[in-house]
């Protein structure tokens, strides 16, 4: 079902997307539509993807303990 939506843009935003209507061929709101539609949010927060594993990779793959022990041997010169 479609529904209509009114959105308040700069004037050479406007002009942009017109541009872009004519030259793909395709309505404003079928370009809106097909970026949201692209661009849908995951269930996670964006930057939680972008920093998904570097932990592991800062810390060589190695265990909690041995990152534990080697963290005590520093501190407490063990």
């Amino acid at each position: 079902m479609k529904a209509k939506l009114t959105l308040s843009i700069e004037k050479k935003t406007l002009l942009k997307a017109k541009k872009l209507s004519v030259r793909k061929k395709k309505s404003i709101s079928r370009l809106f539509e097909e970026y949201v539609e692209k661009n849908q949010l995951s269930t996670a927060a964006p930057i939680s993807d972008s920093l998904r594993g570097i932990l592991k990779k800062a810390a060589g793959n190695k265990s909690y303990d041995e990152l534990k022990a080697e963290a005590m041997k520093d501190k407490y010169d063990l």
